[in-house]
């Protein structure tokens, strides 16, 4: 006899938003954490993440779309807001081609598609709405206003307590040291303290960068690329006449003299309510420090990303000092084309592999809870009605040689 109905290993939002469900859904839960919750070890760190609806591609759109009612029921079910709805501001060169975030243009036939609100903004329109300067004319800009602000420390403690309030077991400090997976369960010893085995008929992986760590241990290895990123906090005008960003902004433009490390994929929040006053965080949406396993994290921020974004403020925005008041890093888990991979382990893992399901890379945070949601349904139910045929953990260049 097992001794829970499912072991979730990683309890960021991915594994808190899976204990939530799983635990709500009535079933026993166990959640290993290998650092302390809330940590700065992997992608959740710092103050805020967007949710954005604007996607090229469909199926993103769509995933994004039906995400906002999974938000809403999470708001309700925790009493408070998650979201700041601000908006979002895409700006720079309409040919700008696919980046990790798309292109500029593309996402509008899918907001005309399902019917979310949009304006298309000359560059003039953007320098007089936004603090921004010497903006080439050429430039366009989309605002869409279903996009916000995650407030980030809020979000993730009110997974960790309604998990909790519905009965799932938490655990910090618990590193798994085995896994063996089987016909009818799955088997995990992990460290918390003295080694410790628990059984479970399914599990769910959560562990971003750290995921080899874990399917290493039953002979799977995924290609995975961690991006170190970087962000900074920059000082505002307090005013009067004061420097105030209305919303999330993203510049899509191409990189200066077509190198990777001169990327202008530059990204903005505005002053957050719950963070501190004035300060702006805006940062590079690229890393020139990408490794493959986490514990080759610098943790100092890389100096090249720093010092083009510092630039970037210096020539682009107005009111705001053009070194940050305080930086930091957090790690971005990718595959080669940038999606998620969410999914059962491979068959290559044998009977038992559909006992296993599983979420890593790309940029997740936007929809959490309703990936927690998708993995709960893989687990408990054995499908999903959502679409996640684009994320198979077998597509090509995910897994190495042999685990297909």
């Amino acid at each position: 006899m097992s001794d829970y109905d499912v072991i979730i290993v990683g309890g960021g939002p991915m594994g808190l938003a899976s204990a939530y469900n799983c635990a709500k859904a009535g079933k026993s839960v166990l959640v290993l954490e290998r650092f302390n919750y809330f940590n700065q070890s992997g992608s959740s760190n710092d103050l805020a993440r967007m949710f954005r609806t604007m996607y090229t591609e469909d199926f993103m759109a769509d995933l994004a779309y039906k995400s906002m009612g999974v938000w809403r029921e999470l708001e309700k079910d925790a009493g408070q807001e998650l979201i700041w709805m601000s908006g979002l501001l895409n700006f720079g060169d309409p040919n700008y081609q696919s980046g990790p975030e798309g292109n500029l243009m593309a996402p509008i036939k899918n907001m005309e598609r399902l019917g979310l609100p949009y304006e298309i903004l000359s560059a003039d329109q953007i320098m007089r709405r936004y603090p921004f300067k010497g903006l080439p004319d050429t430039f366009q800009g989309i605002f869409a206003p279903d996009n916000g602000c995650i407030d980030i420390p809020l979000f993730l403690r009110t997974l960790y307590k309604l998990a909790q309030s519905y009965g799932a077991k938490l655990l910090s400090r618990s590193k798994v040291m085995d896994m063996k997976v089987e016909a009818s369960s799955v088997t995990i010893v992990f460290d918390n303290g003295e080694p410790v085995t628990v059984t479970a008929g399914k599990c769910i992986i959560t562990c971003g960068a750290y995921t080899n760590d874990v399917v290493n241990k039953i002979g799977i290895n995924m290609k995975l690329e961690i991006w170190e990123m970087v962000y900074g906090y920059y000082a505002t005008d307090p005013g009067p006449n004061s420097t105030l960003f209305p919303s999330m902004w993203f510049q899509f433009l191409d990189p200066t003299d077509s190198d990777p490390a001169l990327s202008n994929l530059f990204y903005g929040f505005p002053t957050v309510p719950w963070g501190l006053p004035n300060l702006a965080r805006i940062a590079v949406d690229n890393a020139v420090n990408v490794i493959t396993d986490p514990a080759e994290r610098k943790i100092t921020p890389a100096a090249n990303d720093l010092r083009i974004t510092a630039d970037f403020v210096g020539k682009h925005c107005v009111g705001i000092d053009s070194r940050p008041n305080y930086c930091g890093t957090c790690l971005q888990t990718n595959v080669s084309d940038n999606g998620y991979v969410l999914d059962f382990l491979p068959p290559s893992v044998g009977a038992g592999h559909e006992n296993v399901a599983l979420f890593t890379a790309g940029w997740g945070m936007k929809l959490a809870p309703l990936i927690g949601k998708i993995l709960s349904q893989l687990v408990l139910d054995g499908t999903t009605p959502y679409d996640i045929s684009h994320f198979k953990i077998t597509r090509p260049c995910i897994l190495s040689k042999g685990n297909e």
